[in-house]
């Protein structure tokens, strides 16, 4: 079963569709569940249209010490489930510090042996696998974990990363094994790295997210082994984990890298919205859904589970229905994400301003209107366009750097403001000047653009930015 998703325009006169999975699919993403064996009731495969071992594929149940499978039963009956109700599989998880069971404290070598085998069991009929899990620190210090397996990492060169050649990385030497193991295969799985408190490019209070920017410099770097992102989506009143504004600006951030996101793991704490499961928990839900949805490679959500009184976090009463044991009631929740779905895509841009923190700039590219759909006519050197997704008092412009007719090396753009406008915050590229005539060019990994493709950097400003005229010049 592949992972693709055809994105499918929607009809405003077609009739509402009246399923989670029904309504996802027309609006070109899935909609899926965390389940376990024994609760494959019916609506596991009325409702949703993706499934995720919500245990039964971790370490603990399923590795030996040597990396070896064991006690895959349970596995195997949710895969076999999924498939004969036509949903997507999501494998959970691989690489993980926590519920290792018999791989705890292994080699890289034996988490490798385990990452073959357990790719290799369930083939092409796991659309996702998580390969890594939860591999940054808590609290927002935008650094590694520091437990087994992060334990081998090696900085070689003492830059403080563990990106250069001669360093040692856990994440990246596992993603390098799956990836080989998915094209000798010749498999469709993709790859995904998954972690929690990275959904937002700001934290409470509006301080930049560095756990979220560390996810967004891994998977930069490792790009040509991870093909998916999952942001998990536990929301709750923990200043790092509550619904910021600019969660659509980050999964944009992502997606512009390339790569698929997902919002893997949803549930929204009733503390969200003082305690209410009517009305204010569904506009909370109808937020996380929508600003997927506004993001074209935003391709999939899972809850965490069917009702709150079967969740992990059952206390919090964050998922979609009350009840349990395959009976069911839905909540105000369930009715906002299925109206939600059925408005369908949207990359119309806002025309108010965000609502909450804005006094702190993200440090990382908000969201954006989309692109000029004509590209601009192709010259020697480069050529520049500008897209704005404005509000009143403020501003995001993208600008995309075409080249010409014969590659670039290094390029730069000229941008001359309006009075009174004033750059807050620059992303992709390095700038010279905050008003006026300002200079922006690129950066170290963005700078060399094959003859008529294109790169893209990004700016936030107050002020307007109506009638800007690019400049570009390259070498």
């Amino acid at each position: 079963m592949s992972g693709a998703v055809t994105v499918q325009s929607i009809d405003p006169a077609a009739a509402a569709e009246t399923t989670l999975r029904a309504a996802a699919a027309k609006a070109g993403l899935f909609f899926g569940v965390a389940a376990s064996p024994n609760r494959l009731h019916p609506i596991v495969g009325q409702e949703f249209n993706q499934l995720t071992p919500e245990n039964d594929m971790k370490p603990d149940r399923i590795a030996t010490s040597s990396g070896g499978l064991q006690n895959t039963s349970g596995a195997d009956t949710l895969v076999n489930h999924a498939q004969s109700n036509n949903m997507l599989v999501r494998g959970h998880t691989l690489v993980w510090h926590s519920q290792a069971g018999a791989l705890q404290g292994a080699s890289q070598a034996t988490l490798n042996t385990f990452i073959g085998n357990a790719i290799n069991r369930w083939g092409s009929r796991i659309a996702y696998w998580d390969v890594v899990n939860e591999a940054l620190e808590d609290n927002n210090t935008g650094r590694r974990r520091t437990q087994w397996p992060h334990t081998m990492n090696r900085d070689a060169n003492g830059d403080g990363d563990f990106f250069d050649a001669g360093d040692t990385d856990v994440i990246r030497d596992s993603f390098i094994r799956a990836k080989q193991v998915v094209q000798a295969g010749g498999l469709t799985t993709k790859l995904c790295i998954n972690d929690y408190d990275v959904e937002g490019l700001t934290v409470q209070g509006g301080t930049q997210n560095r756990k979220a920017n560390a996810l967004y410099d891994i998977v930069r770097n490792y790009r040509q082994y991870i093909d998916c992102v999952g942001f998990q989506g536990h929301f709750n009143d923990n200043p790092n984990s509550i619904i910021t504004n600019d969660l659509q600006a980050n999964i944009q951030r992502f997606a512009d890298l390339g790569v698929e996101v997902h919002l893997s793991e949803v549930d929204i704490d009733d503390d969200l919205s003082n305690n209410d499961i009517g009305a204010g928990q569904a506009e909370n839900y109808r937020k996380v859904v929508r600003a997927c949805l506004n993001v074209t490679k935003c391709t999939g959500i899972t809850v965490w589970g069917i009702s709150d009184s079967e969740s992990w976090r059952s206390s919090e009463r964050g998922l979609l229905f009350t009840g349990g044991n395959g009976s069911y009631q839905k909540k105000a929740a369930y009715h906002a994400v299925l109206d939600e779905l059925n408005k369908g895509r949207n990359s119309t841009p806002p025309t108010t301003p965000p609502v909450g923190p804005t006094t702190l700039p993200p440090t990382t590219p908000p969201v954006t209107s989309a692109p000029p759909t004509t590209p601009p006519t192709p010259t020697t050197g480069c050529s520049a366009t500008v897209s704005l997704n404005s509000w009143t008092g403020g501003f995001v412009a993208t600008v995309r750097v075409t080249a010409g007719t014969s590659p670039i090396n290094r390029w730069s753009v000229q941008l001359t403001l309006p009075p009174g406008t004033t750059v807050t915050n620059v992303w992709n590229a390095n700038r010279s000047g905050t008003s006026g005539t300002v200079q922006f060019s690129n950066v170290s990994y963005n700078g060399s653009v094959n003859a008529g493709q294109y790169t893209e950097f990004g700016f936030q400003g107050t002020g307007a930015a109506t009638g800007l005229t690019p400049v570009c010049t390259a070498s």
